[in-house]
């Protein structure tokens, strides 16, 4: 019963569809004139926002090279900017702030993440202003601290702090591997006449690798507690904090991290020649 019904439907779907056939062929220069302006719009309007994503792409690297690792505080932590990028679509683009923090428990190894997204300036030139791009970063409660500043100071050291922790920890496990190679070594050496030769030189090689653990244990400690005492220090509320003195220099060297490095790059460099070594007596 439903079928005629259909069919007059369908008939009809038709003769409309032919008759906006007609229309168009009968006004064909209005209706690709129609097209053509819909088509330039749209066209337009792409390039535009395309454009302002790429502005804004350049506005947000300016900023991030000048800012990147700089010490702020966000959402009332203590922390530095590691990047400034664009995110979202073309049509509602945000920049996206994300800052490292020092974290709120002591002996802190790896410090916490906070990413922002905030609206970008209707005036792209404020990310390129100091003083305006402070202002809005403010807004999105992130507050950059003044260089010079002993605020500033100790975030830094905290940093570093946790950065070196970090390296030592690494560093520890694969020095481990490497005393674990010697004594395996020298305890197959004993009785073995391809190996006993290079004995008094395995035994040196591990007391090296045994001495730059310890040292490598005392820098990790040591970090640690630093690490510790800046934490307390920034914890204490901003009234009292500038009547406190302490020579942060003297508390913190960046120069005793780079000794480190070359320390364990030189151990490295003795493993090199011992598995050579070793590589010989076996041939």
């Amino acid at each position: 019963m439903a079928q005629p019904n259909n069919e007059n439907g369908s008939g009809i779907g038709c003769l409309l569809a032919l008759l906006g056939l007609g229309l168009a062929l009968a006004y064909w220069p209005i209706v690709l004139a129609v097209g053509i302006l819909t088509a330039t719009i749209a066209a337009v309007g792409y390039a535009v926002l395309l454009s302002n994503q790429q502005q804004l792409k350049a506005a947000a690297a300016l900023a991030e090279r000048r800012l990147r690792q700089d010490p702020c505080i966000v959402q009332g932590r203590f922390g530095v900017i590691e990047s400034i990028t664009v995110q979202g679509e073309l049509q509602a683009p945000t920049i996206q702030v994300v800052c490292r923090t020092i974290g709120a428990g002591n002996n802190q190894r790896v410090p916490d993440v906070i990413a922002t997204c905030l609206t970008p300036p209707a005036e792209r030139n404020r990310l390129r202003v100091p003083s305006a791009m402070a202002a809005w970063l403010r807004a999105g409660e992130i507050t950059l601290l003044d260089n010079l500043s002993v605020e500033a100071r100790a975030v830094r050291a905290a940093m570093e702090c946790i950065k070196q922790r970090q390296w030592t920890t690494d560093v520890l496990s694969k020095l481990t591997a490497l005393l674990d190679s010697v004594v395996d070594t020298l305890n197959k050496a004993k009785g073995n006449e391809l190996l006993e030769s290079s004995i008094p030189q395995l035994r040196q090689a591990l007391g090296a690798f045994q001495a730059e653990e310890e040292t490598l244990r005392q820098a990790h400690h040591s970090a640690g507690e630093m690490l510790r005492k800046l934490q307390d220090f920034l914890s204490v509320p901003d009234g009292i904090r500038p009547i406190l003195t302490f020579d942060l220099e003297e508390l913190f060297d960046p120069e005793r991290f780079a000794a480190l490095e070359q320390s364990f790059s030189d151990v490295v460099l003795l493993n090199d020649a011992f598995r050579e070594l070793s590589r010989d007596a076996k041939a």
